[in-house]
């Protein structure tokens, strides 16, 4: 799985500026933290956490420390599979803290294996330690990166005094192209087979 620097690479060469003439890695580095937010929103990144109940109840605070975007399952858990049980539950938050509620009680001493989902990281991007997204998925973190980049610069260009309308036109193009492509991606079943767009040429 690669890291920020191939990550910044390959948008760079999506948007013919592979030397940051135009675009600096923070503008990269943005632009991904946006298409991992995306892609996170509909393939988000799974983890469990597993909680010991203390005394019998229905009610069930998780730690301070205790940080994600949604709670999606929770199972009464047991070393053997075939004996996990799935819980229905209402999860909230209460002054920033979680809190699960079951609808049977849970006896002390028994375990809960919450999973929840998180943000998808790049390695060395806001000093994550590790690429989670599917080796596979990559390009496509590439060119919504690239298409958010160019219109974040088309939008900055609008403001410009006496900048050329062409190079305006020509960042929106690239923006609806790599924007299309990538909202294309995020709504297919994973494992469907798409194609890349054909990169519009936008050499000087």
């Amino acid at each position: 799985m690669s890291a920020l620097a191939a990550f910044r690479t390959s948008v760079l060469s999506l948007l013919s500026d592979a030397s940051n003439a135009i675009f600096s890695n923070n503008d990269v580095d943005q632009a991904l933290r946006w298409a991992l937010t995306e892609f996170s929103d509909h393939r988000p990144f799974i983890r469990t956490y597993q909680l010991s109940v203390d005394t019998t109840t229905g009610v069930h605070t998780l730690p301070a420390d205790f940080i994600t975007r949604h709670i999606t399952k929770v199972d009464l858990y047991d070393e053997d599979p075939d004996d996990i049980v799935e819980l229905t539950f209402y999860a909230y938050q209460r002054d920033e803290q979680w809190i699960v509620e079951t609808r049977s009680e849970v006896s002390a001493g028994e375990v809960l294996q919450i999973s929840y989902s998180v943000i998808h990281t790049i390695d060395d991007l806001d000093a994550a330690a590790g690429t989670t997204l599917p080796v596979s998925d990559e390009p496509f973190i590439h060119v919504g990166a690239a298409g958010r980049a160019a219109q974040m610069r088309a939008l900055d260009r609008i403001e410009t005094i006496n900048m050329n309308p062409d190079v305006v036109k020509m960042y929106k193009l690239l923006a609806t192209e790599y924007l299309s492509s990538f909202a294309t991606f995020l709504t297919i079943e994973p494992g469907v087979r798409i194609c890349l767009p054909d990169f519009p040429d936008i050499s000087p």
